[in-house]
């Protein structure tokens, strides 16, 4: 009887946690979902928020080049990623957005670009 009521348990948590996990998904720049990123934006937190300036700053950036994006929320604090497919940019522009991006993230507390 323990062992029904433990699988039970077990059960309901799994299906509560994906419900959550997909309600977080929802904040999206664009209602396209891109099959990959190019280049991906991730704001951490060491218990005190996500560095607000460089969100700000890198959100700005994104919207001034008229991007598609998907923003994911991942945690308590304010935790994101942001990935960008870059499909409206040639390759040479490419490049220089990223580098653009980085160098607007840089020195900001937990914030990370990376390229794919």
């Amino acid at each position: 009887m323990k062992q029904i009521i433990a699988l039970l348990f077990s059960v309901s948590l799994l299906f509560g946690c994906k419900a959550k996990s997909a309600g977080q998904n929802s904040g999206t720049g664009s209602t396209d979902t891109p099959a990959s990123c190019a280049a991906k934006v991730s704001f951490g937190s060491s218990g005190s928020g996500i560095d607000g300036v460089k969100y700000e700053a890198v959100k700005k950036l994104i919207e001034s080049k008229k991007l598609k994006f998907e923003e994911k929320r991942m945690g308590r604090e304010g935790e994101r990623e942001i990935c960008l497919p870059l499909t409206e940019l040639k390759a040479s522009e490419k490049t220089a957005f990223i580098e653009q991006l980085k160098k607007t993230a840089e020195g900001g507390q937990l914030v990370s670009v990376s390229a794919n």
